[in-house]
């Protein structure tokens, strides 16, 4: 390829393959290695990508799928824009935001230099990061990226919203903790998300919807709330794994040169945008938009786009579509328009997809100037008011599920959540401004049960 570039993709200490681009005309080349493909436990890094067998020649994969796969990892919008301008890179160029922001991304890869290797992480000492100096940033968080430290990003969080990840190694017996930043080649346990200027109580809001699906004993990944003062959301990733810390009360350097801190290792996650190899621009159904022109097309994500990719690819497809059922009546009780084919991830494996914890779990019904129409129909709709018992049985139609198993879940939950909510809510350590904001998702959540039931009792009525 003439004047083309190229990266290394690592996982952990291993070189998964080689990405090759050619910028002037947009080419776009993955080989994977012979040492990943000898492996018998491998992985692709989607399913659109597999990995051919050592006794089979490298595949030539579709360049779009490529790319298509890179894009889904950066960040979007404004945060994109302001990594872009701090980085003197266009927000554009996926390759030079990889080169930038490549060695911490979503999911089990790094993507570095050609000649720069995997290093153990016990030859490198972790940059510590303050409370006071986290307060001072997330303050700041919007004149200067909130990935930004030091003059440069080495970091990659998919999503609108302002991220942090961190690397967090709780103090001894559970108590005080220390902050790092998790610069290559150190990993992130968790990812912290300030409280943003433009919707009010954000945080408190999404920390109770994952409290509340954790109750209810959903598949969630783990939400807490940190004040320092300001308010961040804290979540523990569910792509790293930690695999060993210490427990001796000894200083954090002295841990970190004995091992302690960064026995983390990288799981690998795709959101259901890159399982059914679609482009960032395509998270939502209506891909063009609601506009009287283009509603009709709805050439997005979808649904049953949804099911149809667990269930060709998925290790355990009974199971999988149980979680995706569960996670679809979740965010009707909960009142999220916004679940879109970014808020759902499956584990890659070399077996196939299996479903992540959930994330991203916000009462968008809080915020009357935002949109509330969904991004994936119920059928043939598109807002709440429209969902009916035929609505509900055109999406048990087109996701293949059994209309009883559909209504017994629903029931299930809505009786669960309607028992949960107010009880959990007693119980948070929340400011009394933040208790009166979760009451309107209480009530919203008692009222969304009472009608989904009644919904999902009339669904035998409609004609098969």
């Amino acid at each position: 390829m003439a004047d083309a570039v190229a990266l290394k993709v690592w996982t952990d200490t291993e070189c998964v393959a080689t990405i090759t681009h050619e910028p002037r005309h947009d080419v776009w080349r993955l080989e994977y290695s012979q040492e990943w493909r000898g492996k018998f436990d491998n992985f692709a890094l989607s399913p659109s990508l597999p990995v051919p067998d050592t006794r089979e020649p490298s595949l030539v994969y579709d360049a779009g799928a490529v790319k298509r796969f890179l894009e889904n990892l950066l960040p979007e919008g404004s945060v994109l824009d302001a990594i872009a301008a701090s980085q003197y890179i266009s927000r554009n160029c996926v390759f030079g935001l990889l080169c930038a922001i490549g060695a911490e991304t979503t999911g089990a890869f790094r993507f570095l230099p050609v000649d720069e290797h995997a290093t153990s992480p016990a030859a490198w000492l972790p940059r510590p990061i303050t409370m006071r100096e986290l307060s001072d940033r997330v303050v700041s968080q919007q004149t200067r990226p909130l990935l930004d430290w030091d003059g440069k990003i080495h970091m990659s969080i998919a999503g609108t919203q302002q991220k942090l990840p961190v690397h967090v190694h709780e103090g001894v017996n559970g108590v005080g903790a220390y902050l790092f930043l998790p610069e290559y080649p150190l990993a992130s346990t968790h990812i912290f998300k300030p409280q943003p200027s433009d919707l009010e109580h954000l945080v408190i809001n999404e920390h109770f919807c994952m409290s509340l699906a954790r109750m209810m004993q959903l598949p969630v990944a783990d939400a807490g709330v940190l004040r320092i003062p300001e308010l961040v959301l804290t979540v523990r990733r569910f792509d790293r794994q930690l695999a060993f810390s210490g427990t001796d009360g000894t200083s954090w350097k002295h841990m970190y040169a004995n091992d302690y801190l960064c026995q983390v290792s990288r799981r690998h996650i795709i959101d259901a945008c890159q399982a059914c190899d679609f482009p960032l621009s395509m998270k939502y159904e209506r891909n063009f938009g609601r506009s009287r022109h283009v509603a009709h097309i709805r050439e997005g994500m979808s649904l049953p786009r949804l099911f149809k990719v667990a269930s060709r690819h998925a290790v355990a497809p009974a199971v999988t579509k149980k979680a995706l059922v569960q996670w679809v009546l979740f965010q009707l009780l909960i009142g999220n328009y916004e679940a879109h084919g970014k808020n759902f991830s499956f584990y890659m494996t070399s077996a196939g997809l299996a479903p992540a914890p959930w994330y991203d779990l916000v009462s968008v019904a809080q915020y009357p100037t935002r949109s509330h129409e969904m991004a994936m129909a119920i059928g043939d709709a598109f807002v709440i008011k429209d969902v009916s018992a035929l609505e509900l049985a055109k999406f048990a139609a087109r996701c293949d599920i059994e209309p009883g198993f559909l209504s017994r879940e629903a029931r299930r939950l809505c009786a669960l959540a309607s028992k949960t909510a107010q009880p959990l809510l007693d119980a948070m350590p929340y400011l009394p401004d933040e208790r009166d904001f979760a009451q309107g998702i209480v009530d919203l959540v008692r009222q969304q049960a009472i009608w989904l039931m009644r919904l999902t009792e009339r669904i035998f009525q409609v004609p098969a």
